[in-house]
């Protein structure tokens, strides 16, 4: 079926094939059956990896992520290969601990389109000719995913009705979901006895997960209530990394004391208070001299010292 989507996408008029990449399993999947459907069809269109990163990762999947976009540039020397990124005042730390924004959770997930769709967006769109843009989307990755895509599917969304869908409002685009119907154990058989055999990076990623019932995103994540993918990780030989787990543990049940946050006009909690903000700054800059990482660019540190001058001078951001 993938490839009959890959040949429907040609027949619609696609002229680059665009392959959003994560470091997923999902992903990565679908990155290297396109590929290599791409390299036997004859190479019949430009195609782009596109890899989005939020500079959240996992550093383990992080690293892995990285290898395999190395290898894809010395398999395939005419694939272009790019990292989308946020704009310094979109980044996660300059909206948390400089503008107050909250932790993300479920009513007001405000991460995903800046440090994701935003990105990935302005990308795609400085790229030539009708696109089709490829996702590692796929029904069973979870009860909520599967909900989502059902919903999405019924108001013409990201699943495509199946593994092809005419998108015409945001990007003028095509989305093509080849592994949509794969089942997670074939998801791993391909990545664990297939992709390596083509000399793809990808044997070890089931080892990077901890296993095969672990989900990762963001280590800051606190739209969930427990991070079992650092969890694992730590277990699995990241002892390293535990850090980070702390933090993002600290990060979540702190901020949603009252006494961290501005009160609203009708009551309800609003942005953190600039000392709560310096608080998650403090502890965060502790956790970069424990881990030996810099989680914060200098220019997302002047910018944040930015809005905090705003909130000090009587800005917009009131105590």
């Amino acid at each position: 079926m993938a490839e009959q989507a890959f040949e429907a996408a040609l027949a619609q008029g696609a002229e680059t094939f665009v392959l959003t990449y994560s470091g997923g399993k999902d992903s990565t999947a679908t990155a290297v059956l396109t590929l290599e459907w791409w390299k036997r069809r004859g190479k019949p269109v430009e195609v782009h990896v596109v890899y989005a990163d939020t500079r959240l990762e996992i550093p383990t999947l992080h690293a892995q992520a990285l290898g395999f976009l190395e290898a894809v540039k010395g398999l395939h020397p005419e694939i272009g290969v790019h990292i989308a990124k946020p704009l310094p005042e979109e980044s996660f730390w300059v909206q948390l601990i400089g503008k107050g924004y909250p932790p993300p959770h479920n009513r007001f997930r405000w991460c995903t389109k800046r440090l994701k769709i935003a990105p990935m967006d302005r990308l795609v769109q400085s790229l030539p000719g009708k696109k089709a843009i490829l996702t590692g989307v796929r029904f069973g990755e979870s009860d909520a995913r599967d909900s989502r895509l059902l919903l999405s599917c019924s108001r013409g969304g990201e699943c495509g009705q199946g593994v092809l869908f005419q998108e015409a409002k945001r990007l003028n685009a095509l989305y093509v979901a080849p592994i949509v119907f794969w089942r997670e154990c074939f998801v791993w058989d391909y990545l664990n006895l297939v992709a390596p055999t083509l000399g793809y990076p990808t044997g070890a990623l089931e080892g990077v997960y901890g296993g095969r019932d672990t989900r990762f995103g963001c280590w800051t994540c606190t739209v969930v209530r427990r991070d079992r993918a650092m969890a694992r990780a730590l277990e699995n030989g990241h002892a390293h990394l535990r850090p980070l787990y702390e933090f993002r543990e600290w990060l979540w049940s702190w901020t949603r004391g009252p006494e961290t946050r501005v009160k609203r006009k009708d009551g309800k909690p609003g942005r953190l208070t600039l000392e709560a903000r310096r608080e998650v700054y403090r502890r965060l800059k502790e956790v970069e001299e424990r881990v030996g990482v810099k989680l914060m660019t200098p220019e997302e540190e002047a910018l944040i010292r930015e809005s905090w001058g705003s909130n000090i001078n009587g800005g917009p951001w009131t105590r």
